[in-house]
């Protein structure tokens, strides 16, 4: 061990042994022992100058900028090689979206989550808690979780005691969310006008006359002609919540500890809520959770951890699915009916039925309450009495999660109404009849997880060698509610770490794993890594008093995945047709054959390469650079593509896919102090592309239509060239349209095959795909001066897609939809012949409502994800309260501003769908 670490490892064991430290020196030892190992998992804790792994880490007090409900939504541009994109939806459902290193596979793409080294869910845990999170990203790592990690780990650690006196911390942040990027619909007058606009193009005669049109406008008879904005009716511009957090921490020679409570809460955006005695509407969230670590020294060498976390939460919603409530803000016309008649009923009619008030107002409500519990417990036992260098642990998990459905439902009364312009009587009808609530009630869900950890560690060092070594048994049983739900893992793996001379390095990895999703007799795999590295900082041509290290790292190895539908290696039966039977024929119903078993079912194969250097210097300037290859073998796919429908019987599945995956990325970070100002600044920066080389894919005439060769999920569709202006242009090109029938205001299409005529072997490759971006990139500062300081987020992303096939924004009319005011702006008509979008037209387009160039948008974007101003108030002023030792204030705002191309939804949300939502945070933090 050289000068420098070990002057590193003695500041270390001093701080810890320090009581009744304020908090800015607690945060720099827990920072510290984070930054300076890596965490492979398993047990495995690596020197950060001896890892070989390509990983990155982020701790709490990077982390502490931002406290979400979900604490997935605080990685956004936080760890090179995670991509991390919002999801739109509620409170209780919008966690991000996680992929290590893009995309690798058909199948399932999300990396292994792992708390504490359990699969566990991150959306059960708050910010306040966690310690670390770290991705583990290469072979060096990843092979020791076998056939589960070929996706790429993302591993949390949770906070534990510290050898120190108790600090008690609280914290109260108040919440205010806005919602944005909700799309403006046309009036009832305007939309009235586009629907004979439509019938028109369509050929058809008008669905309102003049009279009905000067109603709309005038708004005279708002029973018959209403004029009714359903999003400022059915939404309110801000929701508010709450989020309290107590912890305290620390401990002894004997026991260390750290305990939390926490209590965090959403009020949604729903505004009519409140008209029913007794309950409310509101999409209303709350989450109550309660953890304990405990380390206890049970001898001089044993010793004990203890970890409990249990959590309750619920959610409240109308009685009508939220899906629906949105499907209907976007669906109905502002002309269709009115909220309510005069007659105190509520509005609707036979084409529309669907009133978005009513769905919030009149269907009672609907609950949901789940309640986890997650209890581990490890025995740690030193074995240096038998052998020098040898330990043992024993890990057992045991994991409880159930959610019960509670509803109290009803339909409600709703009524059409005519109007006579003859001098008759107005028409109402009653279409529908309310109902008394009724109460329901399920068990929606129960899963159940045992994990058994066995471990042995033996660390020897000899002259100028060193050596640490792993052998490691693992079994993980999950069990769910319902038949075939039962899964189970096994792993048994073998690594070791061996270093010369500090500089040179050697790290081998076998694991061996086994799944009861495979065929008895093939669920094993085998999957070995070797990686190296060489510290070039601790040559002697390159000692330099600026250079702290400069290390040199490269791997190899496999890593899989297996995580299909079971018994997929067993023939599927199912429903057959009718027989007739006996001596009075009776028709009975029979079974037949669905689906042929997989022959051979195995995992998929990661095979991923590594370099990668890594630099620290003038104890300022870090910076890590890394180029990856993946290549994915085995990938389970469908076989219906080159199988002959003469089988008649769905063909099996195959493990013959295969993608290639490879990319670089590159993070820089520079911390410094001038005087009384701490700055730092930093960024990342990721590319990652896929090639897929193996897809059973249907044979196609022409190359530019084959997706092998491509992008996973890349998306096809025809080159746009413009819009036909007359019949005459249509009636005078060569080529023909063949998709349906074209008229003025069409889409113009490329003929890519020189045939003259437009068909499916016209579509090309647009644009990207919209799952995940190829480059993902982010950079950061902050900045503090006594006490005053800041910090800034910005997260972008480029070569990303999104398909505009919104209904009403993008595909308007079509289905009795409504119609958006940018679409209403922006078509094309005998008047705005220079309109960006198709003719309007009642009875739908194949032609122009397929994918094609116009609706395949750049989904590029720029982000401001997180800016925090803070003030940590002088120790002086705090010292007259005897208890009091920190105190400071802050205000964040989430997701502030986008920098994008996309002109009416936000670049990660596209489609009918909760808006995403701008969060603004204030809030105090306590420590005693």
């Amino acid at each position: 061990m050289d000068k420098n670490m070990k002057l590193l490892v003695v500041s270390l064991l001093c701080s810890l042994a320090v009581w009744g430290q304020e908090t800015k020196d607690i945060e720099s030892v827990v920072s510290l022992q984070a930054s300076t190992t890596v965490e492979y998992g398993r047990g495995i804790v690596v020197g950060q100058q001896e890892s070989t792994a390509a990983s990155a880490k982020v701790t709490d007090g990077e982390l502490s900028h931002k406290t979400s409900i979900n604490p997935s939504n605080g990685l956004f541009g936080m760890l090179p090689g995670l991509q991390v994109l919002q999801n739109a939806g509620n409170a209780w459902d919008d966690g991000a979206l996680l992929y290590v290193r893009g995309l690798g596979t058909n199948n399932g793409k999300q990396p292994l989550i792992l708390i504490d080294g359990f699969e566990r869910s991150i959306s059960g845990l708050t910010t306040q808690e966690i310690e670390s999170v770290t991705v583990l990203k290469d072979a060096a790592s990843l092979s020791l979780y076998g056939g589960r990690g070929a996706n790429g780990v993302v591993y949390i650690k949770t906070k534990r005691g510290l050898n120190m006196a108790p600090v008690i911390d609280f914290t109260y942040q108040f919440n205010m969310g806005v919602p944005k990027n909700i799309p403006d619909f046309v009036d009832g007058y305007t939309y009235a006008q586009a629907l004979n606009e439509a019938l028109k193009n369509d050929g058809l005669g008008p669905r309102y006359e003049s009279r009905e049109l000067e109603a709309f406008k005038n708004r005279t008879y708002p029973d018959f002609y209403p004029d009714v904005d359903w999003m400022k009716e059915a939404l309110r511009d801000r929701s508010f919540g709450d989020n309290v957090n107590f912890s305290i921490r620390g401990g002894g020679k004997v026991a260390k500890y750290y305990a939390q409570i926490n209590f965090l809460d959403d009020r949604g955006i729903l505004k009519p809520t409140e008209d029913n005695d007794g309950y409310s509407t509101q999409f209303k969230y709350s989450k109550l959770n309660i953890r304990t670590n405990l380390d206890v020294q049970l001898g001089k060498n044993t010793q004990l951890e203890l970890s409990l976390l249990g959590n309750f939460s619920e959610h409240n919603r109308p009685g009508r699915a939220i899906k629906d409530i949105f499907t209907a803000l976007y669906h109905v016309p502002s002309g269709a009916f009115p909220i309510k008649t005069s007659r105190g009923v509520w509005g609707g009619t036979s084409v529309y039925a669907g009133n978005p008030i009513a769905y919030i107002s009149g269907t009672g409500y609907a609950r949901s309450q789940s309640r986890s519990l997650y209890a581990d417990m490890a025995l740690k036992q030193d074995f240096s009495s038998i052998l020098p260098g040898l330990s043992g642990t024993m890990r057992i998990g045991l994991d409880n999660y159930a959610a019960y459905w509670d509803s109290n439902v009803q339909k409600f009364a709703y009524e059409s109404a005519v109007k006579n312009w003859d001098g008759g009587s107005d028409t109402y009808k009653k279409l529908g009849e309310s109902s008394e609530l009724k109460f329901e009630n399920d068990l929606g869900a129960v899963q159940r997880r045992i994990n058994l950890t066995a471990r042995l560690d033996y660390t020897t060092a000899w002259k100028q060698n060193k050596l640490d070594a792993v052998l490691l048994y693992a079994m993980d049983k999950e069990s769910n509610k319902g038949q075939n739900k039962t899964f189970a893992f096994m792993d048994m793996v073998a690594q070791v770490h061996y270093a010369h001379k500090g500089r040179y390095l050697l790290d081998v990895a076998m694991s061996a794993s086994g799944s009861s999703i495979l065929e008895p007799g093939r669920r094993w795999g085998f999957f070995p890594a070797i990686s190296a590295g060489w510290v070039l900082s601790e040559e002697t041509f390159m000692k330099a008093a600026q250079l702290n290290l400069l290390k040199l790292r490269a791997s190899y190895g496999i890593a899989g995945r297996a995580d299909y539908a079971v018994n997929l290696y067993k023939t599927t039966y199912g429903s057959g047709g009718n027989y007739f039977f006996k001596d009075t024929p009776s028709s009975l119903s029979g079974m037949k054959e669905a689906q042929l078993p997989v022959s051979g079912l195995t995992y998929e194969k990661s095979h991923k390469w590594n370099v990668g250097v890594d630099l620290m210097a003038f104890s300022k300037l870090s910076m890590t650079l890394d180029a990856f290859y993946d290549h994915r073998t085995d990938i389970l796919l469908s076989t219906g593509a080159i199988t002959s429908s003469v089988l008649g019987i769905t063909p099996p599945k195959s493990n013959n896919g295969v993608v290639d995956n490879y990319g670089v990325e590159l993070s820089l970070r520079w911390n410094d102090r001038i005087g009384h100002l701490n700055y730092n600044i930093g960024g990342q920066f990721t590319f990652v592309r896929n090639e897929i080389k193996e897809m059973n894919e249907i044979y196609r005439p022409y190359d530019y239509l084959k997706r092998t060769g491509r992008s996973l999920e890349q998306i096809f569709g025809y080159e746009v060239e413009g819009i036909y202006q007359s019949q005459a242009e249509i009636d005078s090109r060569e080529v023909k349209q063949q998709l349906s029938e074209v008229r003025p205001g069409d889409l113009k299409y490329k003929d890519q095959n020189g045939d003259k005529v437009i068909d499916q072997y016209d579509m090309v490759a647009l644009g990207y795909n919209q799952t995940c971006p190829e480059i993902y990139y982010a950079f950061d500062l902050g900045a503090e001066y006594k006490g005053v300081g800041f910090t800034a987020l910005f997260q972008g992303v480029s070569h990303y897609s999104q398909i505009l096939d919104a209904p009403s924004v993008f595909r308007p009319l079509v289905n009795n939809n409504t119609i958006s005011q940018h679409y209403y702006d922006n078509r094309w008509s005998e008047s705005t012949p220079d309109g960006k979008y198709p003719r309007l037209t009642s009875t739908g387009s194949p032609n122009n409502y397929c994918n094609n160039s116009l609706w395949v948008a750049d989904a590029s974007f720029l982000k401001l994800r997180t800016l925090e101003l803070y003030y940590q108030l002088p120790e002086k002023w705090l010292y007259p309260t005897k208890c009091v030792k920190q105190m400071r204030v802050f205000a964040r705002a989430h997701d502030l501003f986008s920098i994008d191309s996309m002109k009416v939804f936000d670049p990660e949300s596209v489609g009918a769908t909760h808006p995403l939502m701008t969060q603004y945070a204030f809030g105090i933090n306590l420590r005693f």
